[in-house]
């Protein structure tokens, strides 16, 4: 599952993430989105994005670009 499709509030832990730019994947493990984490979308946007979501105890606004190259399992 990707992370744009998983539920709201509830607890995904992040198994890889699908880009060949190494300065996105660079720029994402130093936010805390990298594999093992454990991500909670909190909540919808008027425009559905960006998506606030919880990685670890960050508070991230994540593009939706991005959370369809993160693949997830629960938690």
């Amino acid at each position: 599952m990707r992370l744009d499709e998983a539920a709201f509030d509830a607890p995904v832990r992040v198994a890889e993430i699908l880009s060949e730019d190494s300065v996105e994947l660079a720029r994402l493990s130093a936010l805390g989105l990298r594999a093992g984490a454990v991500v909670v979308k909190l909540m919808p946007t008027p425009l559905r994005d960006p998506v606030s979501c919880l990685v670890g105890s960050q508070l991230l606004a994540l593009e939706r670009r991005l959370l369809r190259r993160v693949r997830v399992d629960a938690a």
